[in-house]
This record gives C-alpha cells, sequence and structure tokens, in this order.
C-alpha cells in the first residue's frame, strides 16, 4: 500500500487554528494547528474521535520537495480506517532548506523536536482522555524513525514502525549530510557534538525503556532495510531486558521500501486498536 503524504497546498478546506494549549483544540472536527516554540513552527493536523479514548500520532517520512512543501503529513487520508482519534505531525526542519524533504524529526543542537512535540500529545490525550495504555506512535522509513525514538519522550507508548530507519549512521550520506548541515551547520553526523548523537539512533536504552510495546514491521524485499535496520534493532531490543515489549511482523512486497506495509500488515497493525 503506498501511505500517501498531503502537503499544504492541499488542506485548503482544514479549518486552521494558532496553538497556544490545550484550550484551543476542537474535539469535533479535524484542523490544523500552528505552534512558533522557540524559534521552530511546529505544525499538526488532529482528527478527532474522543470517544475511543485512544490517540495515534503520526510521524512522516521522506518528502519530495519538488512536489511537498511543508507543513507535510504522512496518512493524512487514513483517519477513518483508524478507531482513534489522529494526531499528524510535519517535521519543523523543513521549514530550514527548501531541498530538505527529510530530517528524522532529529532537532537541532538548541533541542530535539520530539521533547515538544510529546508536550503537545500529553495536552492532546489529556484533553481527549485517552487511557494512558492507549497513546501509539505510527510512522514508516523516516517516520518509522520517529515513530521508534518518540518512545524516549513518551513514556508508555506502544509503538507501530514499518520499514524504519533504525540506525542513521547506517543510512546513504547524501542524506543525512544534507540534514547535518541544515539542521546543525556539521557537514556530516561525524561534525556534530557528541552529546547530540542519541538522536541518530533507535538502538537507544532509553527507547525500550520508555515503549509499552514496540510492533515492527519489515518487508523482506526491502533488503537494505533490512540488513542494515531492521535486524541490528531487533537484535538489540531481544538481547535486553525488554525483549517481550516486541513483537516481529515480517512481511513480503515487491514494492520494496517505497510501498510501506501491505494490506496484510495493516489488517494485522488494525487489531492493536481493538484491545
Amino acid at each position: 500500500m503506498k501511505a500517501k503524504k498531503t502537503s499544504i497546498k492541499h488542506l485548503d478546506s482544514v479549518p486552521r487554528h494558532n496553538w497556544d494549549g490545550p484550550a484551543d483544540l476542537d474535539v469535533q472536527e479535524r484542523g490544523l494547528y500552528t505552534e512558533y516554540f522557540e524559534g521552530e513552527q511546529f505544525d499538526f493536523v488532529f482528527d478527532p474521535k474522543p470517544e475511543t479514548g485512544r490517540l495515534i500520532v503520526f510521524f512522516s517520512g521522506d518528502a519530495r520537495r519538488s512536489t511537498f512543501e511543508p507543513p507535510v503529513f504522512q496518512r493524512w487520508s487514513w483517519a477513518s480506517k483508524f478507531p482513534a482519534s489522529c494526531l499528524y505531525f510535519s517535521d519543523p526542519a523543513l521549514y530550514h532548506h527548501s531541498n530538505l524533504g527529510l530530517a528524522w524529526y532529529a532537532g537541532n543542537s538548541q533541542g530535539d523536536y520530539l521533547a515538544h512535540i510529546a508536550e503537545i500529545v500529553a495536552s492532546v490525550a489529556n484533553t481527549i482522555e485517552a487511557g494512558e495504555d492507549q497513546v501509539f506512535s505510527y510512522g514508516s522509513s523516516g517516520g518509522g524513525f520517529a515513530a521508534l525514538r518518540f518512545a524516549r519522550y513518551y513514556q508508555g507508548l506502544q509503538v507501530i514502525a514499518i520499514n524504519p530507519q533504525t540506525d542513521l549512521w547506517k543510512y546513504p550520506v547524501k542524506w543525512t549530510n544534507r540534514m547535518s548541515k541544515a539542521c546543525y551547520g556539521a557537514d556530516d553526523l561525524g561534525g556534530v557534538p557528541q552529546d547530540q548523537a542519541f538522536k541518530f539512533t533507535a538502538l537507544d536504552p532509553e527507547v525500550t525503556a520508555g515503549a509499552r510495546s514496540i510492533f515492527l514491521a519489515q518487508n523482506v524485499q526491502d533488503i537494505d532495510h533490512y540488513e542494515n535496520h531492521f535486524t541490528p534493532f531487533r537484535e538489540y531490543v531481544q538481547s535486553s531486558v525488554h525483549a517481550e515489549k516486541l513483537t516481529i511482523r515480517e512481511f513480503s512486497d515487491e514494492s520494496g521500501h517505497a510501498g510501506a506495509e501491505n494490506q496484510g500488515t495493516l489488517d494485522e497493525i488494525l487489531t492493536h486498536f481493538k484491545c
């Protein structure tokens, strides 16, 4: 299945709001919210189903800038599929350079975007009275990386990641160098200060400790991600004290990396929201 992205030019019909806190949240109607925080622009779409007591937080992968202008939201058109309120975040880094389409929500030397996103999510979850065990993160590829790392900041999170990157040091330098320059002023990941390096890997004890559960789906025909990202992360978690948190779903689809989850995998994911 193609997990389509939506950019700002296709959201004209969605009401827009400034976000200063949960008092601004409309729990009856879909809306696009913008907050300016510490010099950064955070954009999110909220699609409410408060009666479910459940919240899914979506992160986006690469946005080809010749096609998409920020903010960009992946799986936005899928909201009706999920028995939950849906919260879609664009990566604030996309505003920093016109050719930057993938930055993994890794922030900059002043902070980690996911830390502030966690504050927004907590206020939304509290407003709609989502259960403590009913907050999920969801993403594929670069969005899957963010979905995994989000557990570092949101305790008790249930993570769903499809074909994710898990270690940016193993990703093509063309893309990581672009992010390093735009967000950190460094030529490559190695030039970023060591105290920031935790943002570039999901093989992190604070990720596995923070997650309530991790559902990791991988297309076996996506060989690069299977060998360089899926397998090392699986082995890392399975060798830790948090091994019981990990559920693995391998599937085979000729679409490779680009196709994200197939229908069978999506059907299995949907069962997680019926517990």
